[in-house]
């Protein structure tokens, strides 16, 4: 069996990745102005997008673990549109010992629109992550995100009984703060299962929009919610809160929540991106 105490920190091999975006426009044409990526980090442009430049984060190492550290940086610029999605589902494995970390800087000026929809992050049994994401936006900018949690390999008949998740997010619009949010969650508390907790629910998403028309979705996003979901506003900041006892069926309510959101307060296609679907 293999024993961390045996082996030091620097004896054990560590990934660094890192991802810098900035979009543009000029014209009428949005672009992408700058693209940066270090391994095992990757960025992937679809070539047959349509007038909203799309960027797919992709990690070529299959996932992290304890001590890799991914950073992403996006940057969207006045009266810009951009969507930025993930791969594939990123994977979090196992930790011997300190947690893995993932910090996320987002950045939105003046009347910039920014889709931020990255797949749901699979948490495996023993896994430690540390995340923190940092929002930035202008005071007519509008920003729809979306990020899910899967506790534990479903398929495996795997739970999270071991591990840790530290969550914290701040969003900032024209440098007032809006929403300050810290999450500190343990593999195996019995509020996993109460039915004052997590009620058995070991898929978690969340989705925030931030808009001038954001009270006017309200009501409709919360008719197409499921049970152990809701939907609020916070200081004209739309929060949806997601869970479910199965990841699959939760990740389609996710997806018909965003296809709605996209058509109704963004006037995009009644759909999740591309990538989503393969």
């Amino acid at each position: 069996m293999f024993d961390a105490a045996l082996v030091s920190d620097n004896q054990l091999q560590r990934s660094h990745g890192t991802i810098r975006l900035a979009f543009a426009k000029k014209g009428d044409r949005n672009f992408i102005a700058e693209r940066y990526a270090s391994a095992p980090s990757r960025i992937l442009v679809p070539s047959n997008h349509l007038s909203v430049p799309e960027a797919v984060l992709a990690n070529t190492s299959g996932g992290i673990a304890g001590g890799d550290t991914l950073k992403f940086d996006v940057l969207v610029a006045s009266e810009t549109e951009a969507l930025v999605t993930g791969q594939a589902a990123e994977k979090v494995y196992r930790s011997i010992d300190v947690p893995a970390s993932i910090r996320t800087r987002i950045e939105v000026e003046d009347e910039g629109v920014l889709e931020y929809l990255p797949q749901e992050t699979i948490l495996f049994n023993g896994a430690k992550l540390d995340r923190q994401v940092d929002i930035s936006l202008g005071l007519r900018a509008r920003l729809l995100l979306s990020e899910m949690f899967v506790l534990g390999r479903w398929a495996m008949g795997e739970d999270f009984t071991i591990g840790t998740l530290t969550d914290r997010w701040k969003v900032d619009v024209a440098g007032r703060p809006i929403w300050r949010e810290s999450l500190r969650l343990e593999g195996g508390l019995p509020s996993l299962n109460s039915p004052i907790g997590f009620a058995d629910a070991r898929a978690l998403a969340t989705i925030f929009y931030v808009g001038s028309n954001a009270a006017e979705i309200l009501e409709s996003v919360r008719e197409a919610l499921g049970t152990l979901s809701g939907a609020t506003l916070v200081r004209g900041m739309l929060v949806i809160r997601m869970m479910g006892t199965e990841a699959g069926a939760l990740k389609g309510q996710l997806a018909n929540i965003i296809s709605n959101i996209r058509a109704t307060a963004l006037n995009r296609p009644s759909e999740v991106p591309r990538v989503w679907r393969c």
